[in-house]
């Protein structure tokens, strides 16, 4: 087949595809197709037909017109009709898609239109509509951005869309990283090369404006596309992502620049670390770029140096911290600074030096190295500014770093500092209450956090009731992205965690291990007993705490954010007279949205969901399910989170044995309710860890294990796992037969209370009796406290009220032969129990002639 026919054959289907496309409406897909096949074969008759059905459907649009009028005229009301079609997705014309086009992206169209501003609003709600809204007019766009169009087209137009303004800059970026308007791959990736390069061309430029649109920019392009920036054999400049590429946006990470684009300098930071990390050159960027910033020692540079330290010491710590500890460094920037406060500095007094140091202090305290060398070389003039700057966002971030520095383990060298921080929590107390900076009172919040720690600083905190109240004021009104917010959630972490148990093996490791280290044991802070702890988590509660907490939106919180509410709600919850007080501020719905959360994200296995699991056992052990459920948040929704603690943490090297004991009574409690469908759904979710924990070593989690199972057999699911005949049924009822005669009273107790409720059903009776000690270990019941007593008599006596004749015949024999009828003229003589008597008596007349029981209890 010859070339021409093989192109009149493809514009053939094009032209086939497009005529379909026009019958189904579908007309964006059908201009695209006839545009192409018309660029094929101009002349085929197919491809003009199909041109012609195009241009007929077309006929009744106003986009052109009024778009027209718009930028002739200046008809501001044509402008906004036309924006308002468009935002509808209405189909733009076959035949003014290249009009449109001119008028919009062509020289020129701007010469025609010289009457409209290229800064009007208009203009730019005009602009983005129709690129973002309509396919055809995207493909005619990136004809034009592609350098076959025009030499410089891509550069104009990427200045003409940033000039038009953010919505027209946001529609250009959508269309470049359209994969479907392009003609080739080769065309896409070098648009986005070319986008990329405008971008950090643009953030070159003195003065500019709206940095942040191509910072964001560039950020995406780096996250989801910088494959197509990395190698690229074929072109003659073969990656991007280049040492100088990566300087332009470390330049944007001052503290100088607004907040919107430092935060996405930053993100594009991680980015490039992240794609050069393979050949190491990332890091050897940021090193050479911090260092011959520092080395041109004007304010301006250092400025700048130290805020891409700050950001870049927990994204390559190694690297910054090696610059930080360079000898003399440290060691110089005091003496810099302290001239840089009369204005004697290079480049005159600039507040905003001091604030960059301080920042990069406080970055640097993640390193034990770091946080020493602050400490002997700048203690006195953080302790200066902390306690007479004139701006309180700095003073506050020099408290928070002598925070930071404070909880260093004291040394000989250093506990001459360490004296001077006895009155920074005050300070940082004092700072949180009158702070009128946002800035300055997230640094005291944090700072306070760190402080918070020693039991000393909790009491402190905990007596200042206006530093309570501020506390959870803010903690109201701030989100969770906030860092105020994450300080206060430490605080309070740390006010109300209570000293963790530890097990006598626990205790002996903890020594040998001070041993191994040449050291003495720390003693604990008597402030941390249990005692002062609960005293503190009622003032906590009474300040109102849990219902700021509730007030959070738990969707948008992070996996920390909900590590701290969980633990905080959990030491609240383990005194049980606060439980109700909980349950009544909205604690149960808080932890069941947290759960709900952390299920979602896949960690309903690991410690934030367990701890947010015992916080709601602790609470429903105490409250009234009917009091804290209904249809919107129902009861069975508890199921699963408390049979997590059924199971072992895997992550536990000693299994804490408490969580699972107050899940099961938790249980019990929700299995109480006269809902046979919530004791159901109780058997369904944790029948196989719970059948598990009735064989328990630890006394107090088989008795709960036990009492639970008492509740759950008053449904037919409960009953049919003893009685439906398997031989797990007969296992399950020789263990359970089994519990009602340990030493236990209490084990004892719920296991007889379940029998009497199992021999009630004919099956289970009739199970009970063909065991061989089931009959004995009933009358054994009947010789045992008057509770038992009652629990004895009563499943005796349902084993002789079964409709079987032969089974009643057998479990007489049965009782005669274990000496019952002895067993319970006893139990009738030694009880003045009315209940327990009369149902004594009802079970003789069944095991003897009429009238003999009369005798044998007189006699």
């Amino acid at each position: 087949m010859s070339n021409e026919s093989a192109v009149n054959e493809r514009a053939e289907s094009l032209a086939s595809q497009a005529k379909a496309c026009v019958e189904r409406r579908e007309l964006q897909k059908a201009y695209q197709l006839a545009k192409e096949a018309l660029s094929l074969a101009p002349q085929n008759s197919n491809v003009q037909s199909v041109i012609a059905k195009l241009q007929q459907s077309d006929s009744n649009s106003q986009i052109l017109p009024l778009c027209r009028s718009y930028l002739w005229s200046k008809k501001v009301e044509d402008g906004e009709t036309a924006s308002q079609y468009l935002k509808k997705k209405e189909h733009i014309p076959f035949g003014d898609v290249e009009e449109l086009a001119t008028l919009f992206f062509d020289q020129a169209g701007a010469t025609r239109r010289a009457s409209v501003p290229e800064t009007s609003p208009l203009l730019d709600e005009l602009s983005a509509a129709l690129l973002a809204n309509n396919h055809a007019i995207r493909v005619e766009f990136a004809t034009r951005f592609s350098k076959k169009y025009a030499v410089g087209d891509p550069t104009r137009l990427f200045r003409l869309f940033y000039a038009r303004g953010e919505k027209s800059f946001n529609a250009l970026e959508q269309t470049i990283i359209d994969e479907s308007i392009w003609s080739s791959t080769e065309q896409y990736k070098a648009a986005k090369r070319d986008a990329f390069l405008l971008s950090l061309s643009k953030l070159l430029e003195p003065a500019v404006e709206h940095a942040e649109w191509v910072m964001l920019f560039v950020t995406r392009l780096l996250s989801t596309h910088a494959e197509d920036l990395r190698q690229q054999p074929q072109l003659r400049w073969p990656t991007l992502l280049t040492s100088d590429n990566f300087e332009i946006v470390l330049m944007w990470l001052d503290i100088r620049a607004p907040v919107t684009v430092r935060a996405q300098a930053t993100l594009a930071t991680t980015r490039f670390l992240e794609e050069m990390k393979e050949d190491g050159k990332g890091e050897e960027t940021v090193h050479n770029f911090i260092r011959d910033q520092v080395a041109k020692t004007h304010n301006d540079d250092l400025i700048i140096a130290f805020s891409a330290a700050t950001t870049c010491f927990p994204l390559c710590p190694q690297t910054v911290t090696k610059l930080f500890l360079t000898p003399g460094f440290l060691e110089g920037l005091v003496p810099t600074l302290q001239k840089n406060a009369y204005g004697h500095g290079s480049g005159g007094k600039s507040h905003k030096l001091e604030k960059a140091s301080l920042d990069l202090m406080s970055a640097a305290c993640i390193d034990k190295a770091c946080r020493e060398a602050i400490r002997k070389q700048c203690s006195d003039w953080l302790d200066d500014i902390a306690n007479t700057h004139e701006e309180e966002e700095y003073a506050s971030l020099a408290a928070l770093i002598l925070s930071k520095i404070g909880q260093q383990e004291v040394t000989a060298e250093s506990s001459g500092v360490v004296a001077n921080y006895e009155g920074l929590p005050s300070m940082l107390m004092n700072m949180t209450v009158n702070s009128t900076s946002n800035a300055a009172k997230a640094s005291s919040i944090e700072g306070l956090a760190y402080t918070s720690l020693k039991g000393k600083v909790k009491e402190e905190i905990i007596a200042n009731t206006r530093v309570l109240d501020e506390l959870v004021k803010v903690l109201k009104t701030g989100s969770p992205s906030d860092p105020a917010v994450f300080g206060i959630l430490t605080i309070f972490a740390n006010v109300t965690a209570y000293r963790p148990v530890l097990t006598e093996e626990q205790k002996k490791m903890s020594q040998l291990k001070s041993y191994a280290n040449s050291s003495k044991p720390t003693p604990d802070d008597p402030l941390d007993d249990d005692a002062q702890v609960t005293i503190r988590c009622k003032k906590v509660i009474d300040a109102g705490l849990v219902p700021a907490i509730a007030s959070q939106p738990v969707k948008t919180m992070s996996a920390i954010g909900l590590n701290q509410f969980a633990m905080i709600l959990n030491s609240l919850a383990r005194e049980q007279k606060s439980r109700g007080i909980l349950a009544q501020q909205g604690a149960v719905k808080m932890l069941s949205q947290i759960l709900d959360r952390l299920q979602g994200t896949g960690a309903a296995h690991e410690g934030p969901y367990r701890v947010a699991s015992h916080a709601l056992a602790r609470i429903l052990i105490s409250v009234n399910p009917a009091h804290v459920f209904s249809a919107v948040l129902p009861a069975a929704s508890a199921i699963r989170p408390l049979n997590a603690l059924l199971k072992q943490d895997v992550d536990a090297e000693i299994r804490d044995l408490l969580p699972t004991f107050e899940s099961l009574l938790a249980l019990t409690n929700l299995a109480s309710t006269d809902d046979d469908s919530l004791r159901e759904a109780v058997i369904r979710t944790t029948w196989q860890d719970l059948e598990d924990l009735l064989l328990a070593r630890n006394e107090l989690v088989q008795r709960a294990a036990v009492e639970l199972v008492c509740n759950l057999v008053a449904s037919p699911q409960g009953v049919m796992k003893f009685a439906d005949g398997s031989p797990q049924a007969n296992n399950r009822l020789h263990i359970l037969l089994a519990l009602a005669d340990v030493e236990d009273l209490a084990t004892r107790r719920a296991a007889g209370g379940a029998l009497a409720m199992l021999t009630e059903w004919d099956k289970a009776a009739e199970a009970v009796l063909k065991k061989d000690r089931g009959v004995k270990i009933l009358l054994q019941m009947c010789e045992d406290t008057d509770e038992m007593k009652h629990r004895g008599v009563v499943s005796l006596l349902n084993l002789v009220s079964v409709p079987d004749d032969q089974a009643v015949e057998k479990a007489v024999s049965i009782i005669k032969e274990e000496e019952g009828v002895e067993i319970l003229k006893d139990m009738l003589r030694g009880t003045r129990d009315q209940q327990i008597l009369s149902l004594g008596v009802e079970l003789l007349k069944k095991i003897l002639k009429p009238g003999s029981e009369k005798k044998l209890i007189s006699g």
